[in-house]
């Protein structure tokens, strides 16, 4: 069944896009699936079309009960590219090794597209994520809740819930109220951080996709001496020497550094930017507040045990407030920690300030965003503190609000759209850990303010502009 001119365009512009480097997914590519029995028939409820460039570690897998049926395998099993398959689907069928999936058409006899090119949870890993979103029928009417979980539980692979059988397909959750196809296109070529740069070498490596020609590949890279950048240049794939690392191409360059300098670099392929990272001598560090840090927990493993807390409420919920104020003092704020005792309870965990003295506003969970209404509360606790500082005077400083949770982007999914509605900045695991890499350099609270004032402007504006047909992609 065609899409309407609107949504083909979105469609065709997504594929479009990927042509330069196509070849790299034609391997890998595969498909995740969860379905629901409805008259007879089992009907699509959620799907991920993976573009994969090296083999998934996901493994090819399927489960059926009498009314659900779930799977992952290879989109070569259809003889078909990522195209024909998204073709399959606006067609309203799709015929997979374990049988027939219904995708039905929204009740105006159409489907919607969304076209995500950067894709947040790939930004927040340097990563270009580029995804399109396919949405059809309601499917309200066919799952059932909670028969379904009950259903699972009794199956020969048993599981507790839907929502743990989506996780285990890496379908996350549940999203707004229609069937959704997701065709996810990662990154061809990425940053090695496992390279080398020591004293006044540096030997940056690029990992590309097999099939794909190393003389489209660029590295650039900025060189960071002292609190400033020195140098900025680009190598050719060509200048390169290229071998093999399992199923990826590996190509090494050498350049000469400063002493103690670190290297951001940007892999790219056929002149777009596929990925970020930071390189630097593991022996020296140029930010004086993890210098000083480190010399009370060596090679950060504390902070780092601390920002991965993910039991639960009393001790671990103290120490990832600890730990991401830490983490803040390192990037250069100042940071008064009011949630840590049974007396302040009524107080947001931290407030933040950077050296202008704008202020971020933070609550800090070890579970999802919504929960012990800590969304609500932050919202609230930043309107009072905004309304005090325009009382006394300071109407001119800027307010962040930002919610932090030491759970993974995809597991915190279903709250987000809330919360970027709502204007809040969402820090989950893979923030957590970029922003360690961060702290190398010199530190700079403004940038990172401002960066995060930018994300939440963004994210509002998806929501005033577009009619989103589910929460998140």
């Amino acid at each position: 069944m065609p899409l309407a001119d609107h949504d083909q365009k979105i469609l065709d512009a997504f594929f479009d896009g990927l042509v330069r480097w196509e070849d790299a997914y034609k391997k890998f590519a595969s498909l995740s699936y969860f379905a629901v029995k409805h008259d007879d028939a089992f009907v699509l409820v959620q799907a991920r079309l993976f573009l994969n460039t090296v083999p998934s570690d996901l493994p090819l897998a399927h489960f059926q009960t009498a009314n659900i049926r779930a799977g992952h395998f290879l989109i070569s099993d259809l003889k078909a590219d990522a195209q024909g398959v998204v073709g399959m689907f606006t067609e309203g069928k799709l015929i997979c090794p374990a049988g027939e999936l219904w995708f039905p058409p929204a009740d105006g006899g159409s489907y919607s597209a969304y076209h995500l090119p950067f894709h947040p949870e790939g930004m927040q890993n340097g990563n270009r994520l580029d995804v399109l979103t396919l949405t059809g029928a309601r499917r309200t009417e066919y799952v059932r809740q909670p028969q379904l979980d009950w259903e699972v539980k009794a199956a020969a692979t048993p599981y507790d819930s839907v929502a743990e059988l989506l996780l285990e397909y890496r379908l996350g959750a549940l999203r707004g109220d229609a069937a959704n196809l997701e065709v996810v296109a990662f990154n061809v070529a990425v940053v090695d951080l496992s390279s080398t740069v020591s004293g006044t070498k540096a030997h940056p490596a690029v990992l590309l996709a097999d099939g794909l020609g190393p003389d489209k590949v660029t590295l650039g890279y900025r060189v960071f001496s002292q609190g400033r950048v020195v140098q900025r240049a680009t190598i050719a794939g060509a200048a390169m020497q290229w071998g093999q690392r399992d199923a990826l191409q590996r190509g090494i360059a050498e350049i000469d550094i400063p002493p103690a300098a670190v290297l951001h670099c940007i892999a790219s392929y056929a002149g777009t930017a596929q990925h970020q990272g930071w390189l630097s001598d593991p022996s020296t560090v140029q930010n004086p507040q993890r210098s000083v840090y480190e010399a009370f927990d060596d090679r950060l493993e504390v902070l780092r045990d601390f920002l991965a807390k993910s039991q639960g409420k009393g001790r671990d919920a103290r120490d990832l407030e600890a730990g991401v104020s830490w983490l803040l003092w390192m990037l250069g704020f100042s940071v008064a920690h009011l949630g840590g005792t049974d007396k302040s309870q009524n107080a947001p965990d931290l407030i933040a300030t950077t050296p202008r003295g704008n202020f971020a506003v933070i609550e800090c969970t070890t579970g999802l965003l919504k929960a012990e209404n800590k969304l609500a509360l932050l919202v609230d606790r930043t309107e009072a503190l905004r309304r005090r500082l325009e009382a006394s005077g300071n109407r001119h400083l800027h307010i962040l609000p930002v919610i932090v949770t030491s759970k993974a982007r995809e597991e915190v999914k279903a709250d987000l759209e809330q919360a970027e509605k709502l204007g809040v900045v969402v820090l989950t695991r893979e923030s957590l850990e970029e922003a360690l890499k961060r702290t190398l350099v010199l530190p700079d609270a403004e940038a990172l303010f401002a960066e995060g004032e930018q994300a939440a402007q963004a994210a509002q504006a998806k929501y005033q502009n577009v009619a989103l047909p589910f929460a998140g992609a």
